[in-house]
């Protein structure tokens, strides 16, 4: 059994009509299907506002599907009440992109890690700050640090903090919603080696959640690429990027900066800004920036075929 399902999910939004103006309909996501097996990590890749971080905080409860279901350790979590969904909590946690904003300014770090331990947890006050103490060395912290502030820390203590504080029940699955975007690049790849490490030391599954492809590479057992709410493209394994086949995942690529200055490299200038013309889509989403656009394409959705052995990309001109 998967540890994660997530089966035709959509989410819309609506705005509300003013006056004698048409009501506005958003597709955030859109019938989007995944698997996370346990002790795996998916990494979900897209530009912002692609509906990554939608499809997360559905996926947490946060926010409710309009269509489709979200099953979490074989149980449908939308639809679990309030004490069931209070037990499936415990193996679901999060760490966020704004790591200032994940803490209490008025709690020291003791009180911010120990919260989840005193929801779940019946210790005593001696047996709590052990386990604080012991979750401070796990991510590279020093004991010392236990009584200091948020504002005492730099972000990337901050964001280790936080995720101290999503490890700490030993969850079965953590969202890292654009977790390590907001650091430095050096402080980044301290993070990813610290959460690969997390994941082998406690059997972790993770849902990684970025607009970095590269970093996503580096993490990930399984990639999956999100335009304007829909899934175009899902590949395992992939060692080498240069393997995708979608056109958006081609146009990520060419976005990504040569490490080595010097040699260059040309960027496709028609990388352009997110356009849409139609509220509903009635065909490819991404119709409207591809080159390789036919007619079917502004008439069907595109549905998933089979490239290679676990590589599979919603488009037309790979399917016929």
């Amino acid at each position: 059994m998967s540890l994660l399902k997530v089966e035709n999910v959509s989410k819309v939004y609506k705005s509300d009509r003013f006056l004698w103006g048409q009501q506005r309909i958003t597709e955030a996501v859109k019938n989007v299907d995944l698997i996370i097996e346990e002790g795996t990590c998916l990494g979900l890749v897209g530009e912002s506002g692609c509906g990554k971080s939608t499809l997360g905080k559905v996926i947490l409860g946060l926010l409710k599907p309009n269509e489709g279901e979200v099953i979490f350790q074989g149980k449908n979590f939308c639809k679990s009440n309030g004490r069931r969904q209070y037990g499936l909590r415990r193996d679901l946690q999060v760490v966020f992109q704004d790591y200032s904003s994940s803490v209490n300014p008025k709690h020291n770090v003791e009180k911010i890690i120990s919260e989840p331990i005193r929801n779940y947890l019946k210790l005593s006050p001696l047996e709590e700050k052990k386990k604080v103490l012991e979750l401070l060395e796990i991510v590279g912290l020093n004991q010392n640090d236990i009584k200091k502030y948020p504002h005492q820390f730099s972000g990337g203590q901050l964001q280790r903090i936080c995720i101290a504080k999503a490890i700490a029940l030993k969850p079965k699955l953590i969202v890292l919603d654009e977790a390590i975007s907001s650091l430095d690049v050096s402080v980044q790849a301290q993070i990813l080696n610290l959460l690969l490490s997390l994941k082998e030391q406690f059997h972790l599954s993770y849902l990684f959640i970025s607009h970095d492809i590269e970093a996503v590479s580096y993490i990930a057992d399984r990639v999956a690429i999100m335009y304007l709410g829909r899934i175009v493209e899902e590949a395992e394994n992939i060692k080498n990027l240069e393997e995708l086949k979608h056109p958006y995942s081609k146009k990520l690529l060419a976005s990504v900066l040569n490490p080595y200055p010097e040699e260059g490299k040309f960027l496709d200038s028609s990388f352009d800004e997110v356009s849409i013309s139609k509220q509903i889509s009635c065909g490819c989403n991404y119709i409207e920036r591809c080159e390789k656009a036919m007619e079917i394409c502004h008439q069907q959705v595109p549905t998933f075929n089979s490239v290679a052995e676990g590589h599979k990309i919603a488009c037309h001109c790979e399917g016929i």
